[in-house]
């Protein structure tokens, strides 16, 4: 009776998710862009803010880093930012122009938008599986640690997931019903998709599983239909070609390293990603379960899926491996097979024991997942280093508008960012030699290596204290001893 009430009032409990699921999110929503992962979530931040600084074209984004970072690395003094169309800057450029710059309109956005996919990924788990799966899937995708901390993020990624989301349940539903306004919905969506990122490619695989199983003159639509999909993102390539200095190298992602399939493939993706960070270990027990157990209704649609998202890891598997935020795509075909295995588990089956040992060992498994997950992601929320964030206030502060910083930190930009300038965030060549050749202004720094030390020395000192320090680089203290600064 208790479980067609719950069907009954579906409606009731997705929203009672929804409004919970956002409310967690907004945990340290106006935290500065320095937790984990800050240095992608400072170039895309950076984009918004220069639409208000630089003027509003989605066309030729710009952000702060001035270094090389394309395929034949060359400086990028133009400061392009070719990556994804910035669709996800264009929704929060409306934000930052009535209430004022602020990270937290970028992360209340990518809330809204994972709200979006919770919502759609019920209504594609129902249509495949049923009202209770629906729900259980939307709970666990809203919920589970690691992804309320990605979905909250300064990143496109989890943008990029709502609109993948919606261009499988719009186009599935267009093949099996063939309806125009499904058509019409999946066209949307599936070129905002890929717009974001052509890994929508991998959202492909299921669709084609349906496809195959219509009739063949079906084909030719789908044809035209991925056609037309995919032309505005051919059109982004072909555009941002003129300036390749703006387009990141991308080609390391794949095996550039050598790691795929080898034993230290293998654990870092299953032991740390999986059994550690999204799953955890009894979450990987309830997902496998939900995996192997086969489908009632002989419809692989969601097996399809899973596939298609271990196809991705696998191909992309250095990126996988070394950036935790691309199992973003992974998490709705986790939050599904996890709730799978819980519902196979707690109903019991011939293949497993007694019921009364396989209900309280799914809740047991389904309670620990959580708590596992929150004691592994609970360190991304930590600021590493603040003296980046006050440095960067000092230098916003004092520094001119124009000023071009040199803000050393490993190449990651967070700390340039911070500086609200355009600069770079590393030490490529010689300083003398940045500051003639691209007229470097300012050195910020919170390190005191020997580099730092020069130019102390030579240069006049804006700000010292034992966090960091700011060097005016126009302004020369003392004649310069040597011609090149020395290495740390």
């Amino acid at each position: 009776m208790k479980i067609i009430t719950v069907l009954k009032n579906q409606y009731f409990w997705l929203s009672l998710i929804i409004i919970f699921g956002f409310l967690v999110r907004i945990y340290k929503i106006d935290a500065p862009v320095a937790d984990w992962h800050s240095w992608r979530q400072a170039d895309t931040a950076a984009v918004t803010r220069n639409f208000i600084k630089l003027g509003f074209n989605p066309f030729i984004p710009k952000y702060d880093d001035m270094s090389g970072v394309s395929e034949q690395p060359v400086v990028n003094l133009g400061r392009f930012r070719f990556v994804e169309f910035p669709l996800y800057n264009i929704f929060v450029y409306p934000f930052y122009l009535m209430f004022g710059v602020s990270e937290k309109y970028h992360r209340l956005v990518t809330i809204i938008f994972s709200m979006g996919s919770t919502t759609l990924l019920f209504f594609i788990v129902r249509k495949y599986s049923g009202v209770l799966e629906g729900l259980l899937t939307s709970f666990i995708y809203a919920f589970m640690p690691f992804n309320v901390f990605f979905t909250r993020t300064i990143l496109p990624d989890p943008t990029f997931v709502c609109f993948s989301l919606g261009m499988i349940y719009f186009v599935s539903n267009w093949i099996e019903k063939e309806r125009r306004k499904d058509l019409l919905f999946g066209l949307f969506f599936t070129s905002l998709a890929f717009l974001l990122k052509p890994w929508a490619i991998f959202f492909y695989l299921p669709l084609l599983y349906l496809l195959f199983k219509k009739n063949k003159k079906f084909i030719l639509k789908f044809f035209i239909f991925s056609v037309l999909s995919f032309l505005p993102f051919l059109i982004w390539r072909l555009w941002i070609l003129q300036q390749p200095e703006g387009i990141p190298a991308s080609s390391w992602l794949l095996n550039s390293d050598g790691i795929r399939f080898r034993p230290a493939f293998f654990w870092w993706i299953i032991s740390e990603r999986l059994g550690q960070e999204i799953l955890t270990a009894t979450g990987m027990v309830l997902f496998f379960i939900g995996l192997i157990i086969k489908p009632k209704n002989g419809n692989y649609f969601l097996h399809f899926w899973a596939l298609s998202a271990f196809l991705f890891i696998v191909i992309f598997a250095t990126g996988n491996v070394r950036h935790n935020y691309y199992q973003i795509l992974f998490i709705p075909v986790a939050s599904i097979f996890l709730g799978k295995g819980f519902l196979d588990l707690l109903k019991g089956s011939g293949l497993f024991l007694p019921r009364i040992y396989t209900i309280p060992l799914a809740l047991l498994f389904f309670v620990l997942t959580f708590y596992f997950g929150a004691k592994q992601t609970v360190g991304f929320y930590q600021i590493n280093n603040p003296v980046i964030v006050e440095a960067g206030k000092k230098a916003d502060k004092i520094l001119p508008q124009n000023a071009i910083v040199l803000a050393p930190y490993n190449g990651d930009t967070a700390f340039l960012y911070q500086s609200n300038r355009a600069g770079f965030a590393f030490v490529p060549l010689p300083i003398t030699d940045m500051i003639a050749d691209y007229g470097v202004t300012s050195y910020v720094s919170t390190t005191y290596d020997p580099k730092t030390a020069w130019v102390i020395r030579h240069f006049k000192v804006l700000e010292q204290n034992p966090g960091f320090v700011i060097v005016d680089l126009t302004t020369i203290k003392v004649k310069l001893d040597y011609l090149v600064d020395p290495e740390p």
